[in-house]
């Protein structure tokens, strides 16, 4: 199966290469509406479109941490479709591991993506706390991933599903070379109408973009999602925390 992502505005399908498996949401297809789509009338069950709406894939920028020419990943945020969190504790209660590190290095690939893409801010010792924070908090409220929408579930495949959909939607939108194509690269100060334009050029939707004082934080592109895996870009529904000029610092 593939991951794919939809402009709303054009309506064209470009798919790349999934780690998804031909198992997941074989799924209770026959019940799914056609063209399910979250935040809408043919949303359908929680297999067909995530329940609660929105998938936000936030991106940051943090000094020396990644590469030098790569946004990191903070996470893959289901949000509702008001742009409304899920809460702190997570959506099942029997999948909150303790061991995210030990549990991804049963995907070696996946792994060391995860070490260069997704690092802690505070150090590679602190990647297995972060990744188990954002599985808890986020993976266990992606519904279409939940064990019960698999044909032949396998332990952990909602895990490895989870983060390596995150990583594809990180490399399909990849803003430093997004942001480098419009002539804004690190070491500068750009205003900020600039940075949003950029991305919205490229993606086809308003990004919000968020700052730390005047520093670049992070960047968050909305998605509605269709048939299960096709990832739609939309208009973000909160307004970027940025004004002025954003410095934008080499790494």
């Amino acid at each position: 199966m593939k991951v794919s992502f939809i402009s709303l505005s054009t309506l064209a399908i470009a798919s790349i290469a999934s780690a998804l498996p031909t198992s997941l949401t074989a799924r209770a297809a026959d019940s799914c509406p056609a063209n399910a789509l979250s935040c809408s009338s043919t949303a359908g069950g929680s297999c067909c479109s995530p329940t609660n709406g929105l998938l936000i894939l936030v991106q940051q920028w943090v000094q020396g941490f990644g590469p030098s020419t790569s946004f990191t990943m903070h996470g893959l945020w289901p949000d509702t479709c008001s742009g409304g969190q899920t809460g702190n504790n997570g959506c099942d209660p029997s999948r909150q591991y303790t061991n995210l590190d030990s549990i991804l290095q049963g995907n070696s690939s996946l792994y060391n993506d995860m070490e260069t893409y997704w690092p802690s801010y505070k150090g590679a010792s602190n990647n297995g706390d972060f990744w188990t924070h954002e599985w808890g908090k986020h993976g266990t409220c992606v519904s279409t991933l939940a064990p019960q929408c698999y044909t032949s579930y396998t332990k952990y495949e909602d895990v490895y599903d989870y983060f390596g959909t995150a990583l594809e939607l990180r490399q399909k939108y990849d803003l430093y070379s997004i942001l480098k194509g419009a002539n804004i690269t690190p070491g500068g100060s750009y205003s900020a109408n600039d940075f949003e334009s950029a991305i919205q050029s490229s993606v086809g939707v308003k990004p919000k973009v968020t700052c730390s004082g005047s520093d670049l934080e992070e960047v968050w592109i909305y998605f509605n999602v269709k048939n299960t895996n096709q990832y739609v870009p939309v208009d973000s529904v909160d307004s970027s925390t940025c004004s002025g000029d954003i410095n934008y610092p080499t790494k």
